[in-house]
């Protein structure tokens, strides 16, 4: 029986700077999973900007464009705590983030602060300790970076602080149509003769300088009610916290944090070779890591953003905007499952199972087809429904009947925020786009729900969540597919998803429906149900077209699709030539699809399989230094063929591609 020390092991992967930050994006993450922050130092002050995964400022029904300056979500409020003097400007400096603890604690000259963001209450929590010579009085700043009022056309910003007694409070709401979204943040020193300055964008409370301790308390909170008052939901979390010393609080937040290190852990025993050694510590520290971040940013009611999470700095910039991308947002889910971090997930299977019923619509509006269609690109809320009329218009473009030029002006107005509507509306070359025909991300969805139920056996999330999934998407594809005068079922006119446009047979579909229908059949099965469904989605994969090899014709007048005559290749010619954001979709039936395995035992595919491997394209240059985050799935699908052992030379280029996204 292993005798671990879970402070030692996770505390090898602390976050430890000895100077200030030059940039606020290199802070350190502290957040309880709905309510986050960077904390950052300049030479006299802790900065932090409050943000929360339910703050959204529109909604898929907003009238203005993706992108627009309304396209924004998150950001609650600014806190900067001036300390005076210059303290945090000396070599004595230190700033470290105990993943352990899940606190941070900045150590300046005479001067000491301790912070965390309870795991187990929306509050942030600081404890300043001053034992400077001549003691500075403390400034705690709350601010809005937008006027107080802002009015898009049909959208409102707008944001007041409140009269309470001793602490400020900063509320706003944002509202449009059937949109109304709020947040409050409040904030207190708790000590006597404290006084408040009062501005527009920003109030300070100012408390007299002191030697010792002094406890400072943020809280946050959130609606989607107009009816509900968000600034004394606030207030009243912000009074509890301050009624407990900081050590009590910081007790319960760490019992928290304490009992989920020890659920789970990876120990690595010290190695004759030193460079495996390396390794293998640099690979627990990553673990690590990435298990505290999404402990940190994944147990609200909606999946972090995977575009800046809960660490936003500059207000509401947000590169690539509110809406949520399948391929971006799933990559941070994938090492939870094995991790014993499943819980972890349920923020990410509820927002998009709750879609299901639009996604349903959208399969019929779009498509013209029963089924479930997943967007690739969707807002919090889902896919747009659109009048009946605008969505004969949009199916019409998107199935190639009617040129995107020829859209009424009335239909055109309603698709320009959702994502997959606007690239439809809008594309690039003749109906096609990077996500316009992209069609297998609700399987990526399915297969990753199924993993769940494959790792905990959980019969009551088989019924209510994944067959569900498996049921509409593999639906989708059996009413999307052409029987031809070969017998098969073959596609055309879908998007191998942002690689290959307009393709014909592409083979992440076909990989797509030969990972899911098998588990739709398998699930089914088990719940007893849908009889006549598992006969039909048998016929569907018997009689499905196979792979397409690069020795076919069409595939090798697919520019970029070909990589040998005995290799899979990425669908052949249809609509569109050429490639347009290169990815791996070779890959695809490997991982995350898992059409192929070890466990196969074919060794015509098997040889298919490694020489497709060996000539996909990314890992040659992710072995050169490569810097492209998204493209994990090459790694991962060498570890899945057997090629585990040269993992160490992967990791030791890859892992500068996940620098900070600005």
């Amino acid at each position: 029986m292993l005798n671990i020390d879970y402070r030692a092991l996770i505390s090898s992967a602390d976050l430890i700077y000895h100077s200030p930050v030059e940039k606020a994006v290199e802070g350190q993450p502290i957040g309880n999973g709905k309510m986050g922050t960077l904390v950052w130092t300049t030479q006299k002050a802790i900065h932090f900007q409050l943000n929360r995964c339910d703050v959204f400022a529109v909604n898929k029904n907003h009238a203005g464009r993706q992108a627009g300056p309304t396209d924004y979500c998150g950001g609650c409020a600014s806190l900067i705590i001036d300390l005076g003097g210059d303290p945090f400007c000396q070599e004595t400096f230190e700033q470290r983030l105990s993943l352990y603890d899940a606190e941070v604690s900045i150590a300046g000259v005479g001067i000491s602060v301790r912070c965390f963001i309870s795991a187990v209450s929306d509050v942030l929590v600081l404890e300043v300790n001053d034992q400077r010579s001549e003691p500075q009085p403390v400034h705690l700043t709350v601010s809005m970076w937008r006027p107080p009022l802002v009015k898009t056309k049909e959208h409102t910003a707008q944001h007041k602080f409140m009269d309470v007694a001793d602490s400020i409070c900063l509320a706003q709401e944002f509202t449009e149509k059937d949109h109304y979204c709020a947040s409050a943040v409040a904030a207190q020193i708790a000590t006597d003769e404290t006084h408040i300055s009062k501005g527009d964008n920003a109030h300070t409370i100012i408390a007299p300088a002191m030697v010792g301790k002094t406890k400072i308390v943020v809280s946050s909170a959130s609606s989607w009610s107009s009816q509900t008052k968000v600034g004394m939901m606030a207030v009243n979390v912000l009074q509890e916290a301050l009624n407990l010393p900081y050590e009590v609080l910081r007790q319960k937040h760490q019992d928290w944090w304490h009992r989920f290190w020890e659920r789970t852990f990876v120990y690595i025993e010290p190695q004759d070779n030193s460079i495996d050694q390396d390794v293998g510590h640099f690979m627990t520290c990553v673990r690590n890591l990435h298990l505290y971040n999404m402990a940190s940013t994944s147990r609200g009611i909606l999946p972090p953003k995977w575009n800046g999470s809960l660490f936003i700095t500059e207000g509401d910039k947000r590169q690539w905007g509110s809406q949520f991308w399948v391929w971006t947002t799933e990559m941070l889910y994938f090492p939870l499952f094995a991790a014993d971090a499943i819980d972890l997930t349920n923020p990410y299977f509820s927002m998009y199972n709750q879609h299901l019923s639009d996604c349903e619509h959208a399969a019929w509006q779009r498509w013209g087809i029963v089924g479930a269609y997943f967007p690739e690109t969707v807002s919090f809320d889902g896919p747009t429904i659109l009048p009946d009329d605008v969505a004969l218009e949009v199916q019409a473009v998107l199935r190639g009947k009617k040129a995107h030029t020829e859209l009424s002006e009335r239909a055109y107005s309603f698709c320009q925020f959702d994502s997959h509507l606007r690239v439809v509306t809008n594309p690039h070359i003749g109906r096609y786009s990077w996500i316009s025909h992209v069609v297998s991300s609700g399987s990526e969805l399915a297969m990753q729900a199924w993993w769940r139920f494959r790792y905990t056996g959980d019969a009551e999330w088989l019924r209510d969540r994944v067959y569900p999934l498996l049921k509409g998407t593999v639906e989708f594809y059996r009413h999307l597919v052409e029987q031809e005068i070969d017998g098969r079922y073959h596609l055309h006119g879908t998007n191998v998803h942002e690689d290959f446009w307009g393709a014909k047979n592409s083979i992440m579909d076909l990989a797509a429906i030969r990972g899911t229908v098998p588990l739709a059949i398998r699930a089914a099965e088990i719940l007893e149900t849908d009889t006549d469904l598992r006969a039909k989605w048998q016929e569907l994969i018997d009689n499905l077209a196979p792979y397409p090899m690069g020795c076919d014709r069409g595939s090798k007048a697919l520019t970029g699709g070909f990589l040998a005559d005995d290799a899979w290749a990425a669908g052949q010619l249809g609509d569109v030539d050429g490639q347009h954001n290169p990815e791996d979709v070779w890959l695809n039936p490997i991982f995350p699809f898992e059409d192929w395995t070890l466990e196969t035992e074919d060794p015509m595919v098997d040889q298919i399989v490694q020489k497709t491997v060996e000539l996909a394209r990314w890992m040659p240059r992710i072995f050169t230094g490569a810097k492209l985050g998204t493209a994990i799935r090459t790694p991962i699908v060498w570890s899945r063929v057997g090629r585990g052992d040269q993992f160490p030379s992967v990791l030791a280029s890859y892992y500068a591609s996940f620098a900070p996204l600005e």
